[in-house]
């Protein structure tokens, strides 16, 4: 069964063709509110030219999520329950395959 980390691992591998991956990469933090923040490198992939104005949806001072790309690079933060739901939502923008059969309880629960 696919999970959301499982899918992201998958979309990194395929960007790795010994080149790409020694300058770019995913980054998984957290922030000081709390919460998290997903850093993923676009440039020399299939999506370096694309754009995503800033999203964001608020459902609580602890449950919400904010995408964009900036500089070649999907953004996402959200709140301390939400980093599955941020890798959810990169799978979708990314176009995954496997990402409709997930099962992030946070995605479903505002879908």
């Amino acid at each position: 069964m696919n999970t959301a980390i499982s899918l992201l691992q998958k979309w990194y591998a395929r960007h790795c063709d010994e080149d790409w991956e020694h300058s770019y990469g995913i980054k998984i933090d957290t922030l000081d509110n709390p919460g998290w923040i997903l850093a993923i490198d676009l440039a020399d992939t299939e999506f370096s030219e694309v754009s995503l104005p800033r999203n964001r949806i608020d459902r609580s001072e602890v449950d919400w999520i904010q995408s964009e790309i900036s500089q070649q690079r999907y953004i996402a933060c959200g709140g301390v329950f939400n980093l599955e739901e941020m890798v959810v939502e990169f799978l979708i923008f990314a176009g995954e395959r496997g990402v409709e059969n997930l099962c992030a309880s946070a995605y479903d629960a505002e879908s």
